[in-house]
């Protein structure tokens, strides 16, 4: 069995993450098909922080995905 560690940057905040054997650190944001730690993803439950906005509007332009409406806070949301 390999025990080579996979290590990937988050797309959001650019801090690295491991992902298997047996590590699971990173977590998939279908709508905007990116993939982000996991720091990112609980501590956004409730939407984008404002921090994070221009960069979530950067990956929507480059992955050609129409930014989608803010949410009740006014923030991007993490799902859609």
């Amino acid at each position: 069995m390999s025990k080579k560690a996979f290590i990937f940057d988050c797309d959001v905040c650019g801090s690295s993450y491991q992902m298997g054997p047996h590590r699971y650190e990173g977590k998939k944001c279908s709508g905007y098909n990116i993939f982000v730690c996991k720091a990112c993803y609980e501590s956004n439950w409730d939407g984008w922080a404002p921090i994070r906005e221009a960069r979530i509007e950067k990956i929507c332009e480059e992955r050609n995905i129409p930014v989608p409406s803010r949410n009740s806070k006014g923030w991007y949301p993490r799902e859609f």
